[in-house]
């Protein structure tokens, strides 16, 4: 962080008081700096002596390397990512032991050669004891992130350096080394501490993936899609759900000190059971799913088994022992759809209060928004015991859907099977009975549903005899239903008696969960770590989404298809016509919003406003006023101002 000129004065009236006195005034230099400078005074070291550090031998370096392997190792990629990312600056990446000494050094050639002339050079410790004040010792003693800037450094010699470091902590909260960029001090450095603890932060998710690759493993934050980076929260239990570790991320979402873990269980932390989530993991859990803490905090979760779910037979015996001890629990598909978006979680929690109540369910949204998939997650979360039944009133010829729905007897028409055939309706008997695009049922044939939804028996073509059917029915349509309805193509009492409780899946568009889709369906689609270019990202958020869910899927599966071997989406692996379609921008007609009279539009505008200040400007809280999603609000106020 850079100084003030102001600052520069304090400093230099500082340094005189210490040279003068022995001891600096209060308030002129920043406490870190301030009681670094009295520690090193209270030894009695002169701030002018001219250090002569002789470095390890090369056997003892080695020697200490091979100590701090497992850090050296998961190191290096970071540090030479933060190198990269400081190139030109005349500065190094260095890397140090708990005790300052460097094991491993990037950088400038030519900076490292003049930083070698005050011995900042690998087998050298960089300790307070040993070089005065400078960012890695007085690291290691506040236990935080320090900046030390030219003049701040104790001894005169080391004042040509800037430096940013930041402790790196093992997965039980001890400091087990330090992460430092140290330049040349005229060359502007502002985000530079940043980039040092973030990769700080990084080597120790590194560390804690690798210490526990094999123990069970949470992974979590308040929001989905930052599972994964390097502000996700980890935590790793016992099979028993006793708590082994948590990183620094994790204890501050949690409120947690990293240090004091010891004595506490999952069930101290979180509500529900560390079974239950491991059961959701053996059923191929999607990428996140909810978990509340304790506090009734919200946050999205991803849990790693190990061993405890990957055992071959015969082998790990004890992890096998303790896996058996884990029951196997249902874990509702309506969970796995609940991704972050608001309105899907209204959705899912309207559904959940009329399970296993008797009470049909009609599902609206466009094509590709997952209706049918909301179908099968109810069925499977209302406990029937049989199957799930799918037909497409659209897909079926009109002569033919009424023998697929209700069945038909031997001889019930020409080319009808000698043994006859159950429809639809019977093979869903025990379970549920899906009528997907239900708008395009013929007229006949709804009075024939009707009749069964109200006596709970049906009878096959060319029968005489009712059989009783026990079934759960969902619909679903592209269209309001009710529209079909004031058009006369669909009978108003069958849709009364389908309409128990209808629900609406938003279209992608409006949805706020897009990163986490994206993770979701590239977890589920690759074998690999995939990620996205940040060109991709921008375009995949642009997009209009015509298709939904379907479309998002599709794109990256055939993106997948053309992807390379830096397993990075870019632009150019993305579909041509998804392209032209972008290129095209957005939807050309949306009914909300295109197709109002001017005072229509002026009423809308009228509404938002009102919300809006009625909310102070809370784009979360208008938007529940409102009734519509906030990422639809922000595209209103943005068509709003541009007006």
């Amino acid at each position: 962080m850079p100084r003030s000129s102001a600052y520069l004065n304090r400093l230099k009236a500082a340094r005189a008081q210490l040279l003068d006195r022995g001891v600096v005034s209060e308030g002129l230099l920043p406490e870190p700096i301030e009681r670094s400078w009295s520690r090193c005074a209270s030894t009695g070291q002169p701030l002018e002596v001219k250090l002569q550090i002789a470095p390890l031998t090369q056997q003892e370096l080695n020697e200490i390397r091979e100590k701090n392997s497992r850090l050296l190792h998961q190191a290096r990629p970071e540090m030479e990512n933060l190198q990269s990312q400081t190139l030109g600056t005349q500065s190094m990446v260095i890397l140090t032991d708990a005790h300052g000494t460097i094991l491993h050094a990037l950088g400038d050639p030519e900076f490292i050669s003049k930083a070698q002339r005050v011995a900042l050079q690998p087998g050298v410790s960089w300790s307070e004891e040993n070089t005065g004040t400078n960012a890695i010792g007085t690291a290691l003693v506040e236990k935080a992130p320090v900046f030390v800037m030219g003049a701040e450094h104790y001894y005169s010699q080391n004042a040509f350096l800037n430096c940013s470091a930041s402790p790196i902590l093992d997965p039980y909260g001890q400091t087990i080394g330090v992460l430092d960029v140290s330049g040349d001090y005229r060359q502007p450095q502002a985000h530079t501490m940043a980039l040092v603890r973030m990769s700080a932060q990084m080597i120790e998710n590194r560390l804690f993936s690798a210490e526990f690759s094999r123990e069970i493993t949470l992974h979590f934050h308040a929001r989905s899609e930052f599972i994964g980076t390097l502000w996700e929260g980890i935590a790793v239990f016992s099979p028993d759900g006793h708590l082994l570790a948590i990183n620094r991320g994790g204890a501050a979402l949690l409120g947690l000190n990293q240090i004091q873990v010891s004595n506490l269980s999952f069930g101290d932390l979180f509500q529900g059971t560390l079974a239950y989530l491991l059961s959701s993991a053996r059923r191929c859990l999607p990428q996140s799913a909810p978990l509340t803490t304790q506090a009734n905090q919200q946050l999205f979760a991803r849990v790693e088994p190990g061993i405890y779910m990957n055992v071959s037979a015969g082998s790990e015996k004890s992890a096998t022992k303790a896996a058996a001890q884990i029951p196997e629990l249902e874990i509702s598909m309506l969970d796995r759809l609940d991704s972050g978006d608001t309105q899907m979680r209204t959705v899912i929690d309207r559904v959940k209060k009329v399970l296993k109540r008797d009470i049909p369910i009609l599902v609206e949204g466009e094509t590709g928004t997952g209706k049918e998939l909301l179908a099968k997650a109810i069925h499977e979360a209302s406990g029937r015991k049989g199957v799930f039944v799918a037909i497409n009133c659209a897909s079926i010829p009109e002569g033919l859907i009424e023998a697929e729905l209700f069945g038909y007897e031997e001889g019930a028409f020409t080319g009808a099977k000698r043994s006859g055939v159950s429809g639809k309706i019977m093979q869903a008997n025990g379970g549920t009975l899906f009528l997907d695009e239900i708008g395009e049922m013929p007229l006949q044939l709804q009075a024939r549903l009707l009749r069964v939804l109200q006596e709970r028996e049906i009878v096959p073509l060319g029968s005489a005899k009712g059989t009783p059917v026990d079934i759960a029915i969902v619909s679903a349509t592209n269209r309001k239903l009710r529209d079909h309805v004031d058009a006369g193509e669909f009978r108003e009492d069958l849709y009364y008696r389908l309409n128990g409780l209808r629900v609406c899946l938003p279209p992608l568009r409006d949805r706020n969960d897009l990163d986490a889709l994206i993770s979701k369906i590239l977890s589920e689609e690759s074998d690999g770590q995939v990620s996205l270019h940040r060109e991709t990202i921008s375009l995949l958020k642009q997009h209009p989404w015509r298709g939904n869910i379907r479309q998002l899927r599709n794109v990256l599966r055939a993106a997948l298809a053309f992807l390379e071997d830096d397993h990075v989406i870019r632009t150019q692996h993305l579909p041509d016509d998804f392209i032209e379609e972008s290129q095209r921008g957005g939807l050309s007609a949306q009914p909300s919003e295109s197709k109002g009279t001017p005072s229509i539009l002026a009423a809308e505008s009228d509404l938002i406003w009102q919300a809006l200040q009625a909310h102070a400007g809370n784009m979360t809280q208008a938007a529940k006023q409102l009734g519509i999603s906030r990422a639809t609000l922000y595209r209103k106020v943005q068509k709003l101002q541009q007006a």
